[in-house]
């Protein structure tokens, strides 16, 4: 027995020992977990513990990961400075977390990208070897930044949306049968409800529609927007579907869209969310809810709510309006021009 425990003791001394031992790759890796774990949680701070942990799981793996190889090419590139191959594969990953970041969509980030490029070229024909050490290693730590970032976005998305996702318990149906006239008037049979879409906006089936779009309380329907590009360019209307099994009602909307701004706080998105009381024209309106707030991504104070609307099967339309305040107006134009061109029998 003895001897057992002591054969245990000496393999765990020479494992703590080795472990212990200087290792600048084990290292960089302890500090950068140190580092963004962290971050990562601050940032996710608005969702439940268990997808805190799910996500902070999924971005550690992925940066460790970029970082891990970053330092290998690093040690290898510092030994053979030059290396064409790398140079290739590191460019390309580089232009590729740029374009992942959505940086190149912008034209001061295009700019910056052929800047960068032409320096980098210079620097290489010249083979000034310290500058081109220097942007090599530039390069990978803001790819690596940038890819975790939206790693930890994209699942961040992603779990919003199961949270959101069938809360009720709803029987999914294709609503992407839209029909459409040269007029602009949208009717959808399975919905019972139509539209004309005002001057200026466009509209998007669900197909069309990316997670983050569609995440909210009720299957997505279509969504109205100013921005044939930008589905959440306000003013903006998202329309959620609810059949007439689940009783969905006033008190139970309030809820679910109090805690959907409730993240949108959490995030950084928005502040100064405060409560209005507004009445409404169209008297096909169930009821409605609006809190007026300060749009941190597009700095302006903005309006967002929800309407309930129901169709003559008695399902429920849930309208969530995003728009500009306007002095004096229930409504921005367009949104007034939506709601009053709303009907619940086909008539194209």
């Amino acid at each position: 027995m003895n001897q057992i425990l002591s054969k245990i003791k000496n393999q765990a001394s020479g494992f703590f020992s080795k472990f212990f031992s200087p290792s600048t790759t084990r290292n960089l890796l302890l500090l950068y977990t140190i580092l963004v774990v962290p971050f990562f949680i601050y940032h996710e701070s608005h969702l439940p513990w268990h997808y805190i942990f799910v996500l902070c799981f999924v971005s550690l793996f992925v940066g460790i990961i970029i970082t891990y190889a970053s330092l290998y090419l690093i040690q290898f590139y510092w030994k053979e400075t030059f290396h064409p191959l790398i140079e290739i594969g590191v460019l390309v990953l580089f232009i590729f977390a740029l374009w992942l970041a959505e940086v190149l969509i912008f034209e001061a980030g295009i700019v910056f990208l052929v800047i960068f490029i032409t320096i980098t070229f210079f620097i290489r024909i010249l083979q000034i070897t310290e500058y081109a050490r220097l942007i090599l290693a530039f390069c990978l730590v803001v790819s690596n930044a940038l890819i975790s970032f939206k790693s930890l976005q994209g699942a961040e998305i992603f779990s919003a949306y199961l949270l959101f996702k069938n809360k009720y318990q709803i029987e999914e149906k294709d609503l992407n049968k839209w029909t459409l006239t040269n007029n602009n008037q949208y009717w959808n049979e399975e919905l019972q409800f139509g539209f004309t879409l005002p001057e200026g906006m466009f509209f998007y089936k669900p197909e069309d529609l990316t997670l983050e779009n569609k995440t909210g309380v009720g299957q997505i329907a279509g969504l109205l927007s100013f921005s044939d590009h930008d589905a959440e360019r306000y003013p903006f209307v998202r329309i959620f579907y609810f059949p007439d099994y689940v009783g969905f009602e006033k008190n139970q909307a309030i809820q679910e869209f109090s805690e959907f701004l409730q993240i949108q706080v959490s995030k950084g998105d928005i502040e100064d969310l405060q409560e209005i009381q507004q009445t409404e024209v169209e008297d096909f309106i169930l009821v409605s809810k609006f809190w007026t707030f300060y749009d941190l991504m597009r700095p302006r104070y903005s309006k967002t709510g929800f309407m309930i609307l129901e169709n003559s099967n008695h399902d429920k339309l849930l309208l969530h309006i995003t728009e500009n305040l306007e002095k004096g107006e229930i409504h921005e134009q367009v949104i007034r021009e939506f709601l009053a061109s709303i009907r619940f029998r086909n008539g194209l």
